[in-house]
């Protein structure tokens, strides 16, 4: 079959599945498949299916996702969130917007623990958003920064999205999570500054709530509780930063340290709760791992079909400039972004746009950092946007409070987005210092 009608049945056939509500893992392997048949015929197919899709899939720095959504879900089970809450709040409790913020910065710093997005939202929105309601806030705003903040944990390392990066494109995935830092800070400072603007526009012209005073004895005090998310933060980040272990075996500490720090430390971990956590995680990673498999397979078949090269040399044949080749794809992300999952649409993407964001010469790292803000986006954006499903399980309120309550941080995100493809050293510069220029 003719290379071109065989590419173009590809992607009218994964469209057409896709459109057809088939889960994504099965639309991207049945494609896959059929590319690779019509590339290379029946044996060589399966020969390209095994030496392809399934060696990637067994490498050994995919492992570190299931090792990092194990430690999220013993984090989760052991109940650090409200800990990390606590102590936010009592620290912000002077400013405007103090628990809004508190919420924020407590999705922040979960983000670092957890590497999941949903697991973050899901962690803090549970106990700050009855709080909110409690002391008579504003849900609405309330609900828009836990869904937001939720949205650190694919930027914040460890991020599962960078690992899926890191192999699809054999990119380090230290140098990745290095690249995230300084990014996913800065999000969150203009989430934080934006919330106390509109809160202080909005206290002064309300009658002040009454909140509990806070001493700074309180305030030192609340770092006792969380001095175990603060050693385990150090343990994980700082042995990938420094080189002492590689992001699978930080993987693999970080998950037997939550897991005991939860058991015997905090005590909020029981037996029970171990096995619990151990099987939603086998869940969360039998779902992605499908998803990357189908992907990979995909990848492999755009690859036997010469697709990504055609690609490239389409676009440098219009002779279009680089940033107005990355203006389009950043379009096509956020298109995309509203109808897939982040995992999804990296494994479906990034075969295609890695190449042509190379043949520009622009750098991976730079690149996934404003790929990985685009899922971010993804996640705030009906009619797929998994942020504003789990804020709203929480909650029980509409969905179209969630959305509204979300729309200021998803404007922002895209701010932020334009003002990193700008400066590009704002993702490059802490990689670069710790690890030297690539």
């Amino acid at each position: 079959m003719n290379i071109g009608i065989t590419t173009g049945l590809v992607t009218a056939g994964l469209i057409a599945l896709l459109l057809l509500g088939i889960p994504i893992a099965y639309v991207l392997g049945m494609t896959g498949i059929f590319g690779l048949f019509s590339a290379t015929g029946g044996t060589s197919a399966w020969l390209s299916l095994t030496s392809g899709a399934a060696l990637h899939l067994s490498s050994s720095s995919l492992l570190a996702i299931p090792l990092f959504m194990l430690m999220s879900a013993y984090i989760t089970e052991s109940g650090m969130g409200p800990k990390l809450l606590d102590f936010t709040d009592k620290w912000f409790s002077k400013m405007p917007g103090a628990l809004y913020n508190a919420a924020l910065a407590a999705c922040g710093a979960f983000s670092t623990l957890s590497g999941s997005s949903v697991a973050t939202a899901g962690a803090i929105g549970g106990v700050v958003i009855p709080e909110f309601k409690r002391r008579g806030l504003n849900v609405k705003r309330g609900m828009g920064a836990v869904a937001a903040g939720g949205t650190l944990g694919v930027l914040i390392p460890p991020s599962t999205a960078f690992i899926i990066y890191g192999e699809l494109t054999e990119t380090s995935v230290a140098r990745l999570f290095m690249a995230g830092v300084v990014p996913g800070v800065l999000i969150l400072a203009v989430f934080i500054v934006y919330t106390m603007i509109v809160s202080h526009a909005e206290e002064r012209k309300a009658p002040p709530v009454d909140t509990p005073d806070v001493t700074w004895v309180e305030r030192w005090a609340s770092l006792r509780q969380i001095w175990s998310a603060i050693v385990l933060m150090a343990a994980v980040l700082g042995g990938i930063f420094f080189g002492v272990v590689t992001p699978t075996e930080a993987a693999a500490l970080g998950a037997l340290s939550a897991m005991l720090t939860g058991v015997y430390v905090l005590k909020g971990l029981s037996w029970k709760g171990v096995h619990r956590a151990a099987v939603r995680s086998i869940y969360s990673i039998t779902m992605i791992g499908t998803i990357l498999l189908g992907g990979l397979i995909l990848g492999r078949a755009v690859t036997m079909l010469g697709i990504s090269q055609d690609l490239v040399d389409l676009i440098q044949g219009t002779g279009q400039p680089g940033w107005m080749v990355i203006m389009w794809i950043m379009l096509l992300l956020l298109f995309l972004g509203m109808f897939l999952d982040g995992a999804a649409m990296t494994v479906i993407t990034i075969p295609l746009l890695f190449p042509v964001i190379t043949s520009y010469g622009y750098d991976p790292v730079w690149f996934a950092i404003i790929f990985v803000v685009n899922t971010e986006i993804g996640l705030l954006t009906p009619p797929v946007g998994m942020n504003l499903f789990v804020v709203k399980a929480i909650s029980g309120e509409p969905m179209i409070d969630v959305v509204k309550g979300a729309l200021p941080y998803t404007l922002l995100l895209g701010l932020m987005l334009i003002v990193l493809i700008i400066f590009p050293q704002i993702s490059l510069w802490l990689p670069d210092l710790l690890l030297g220029p690539r």
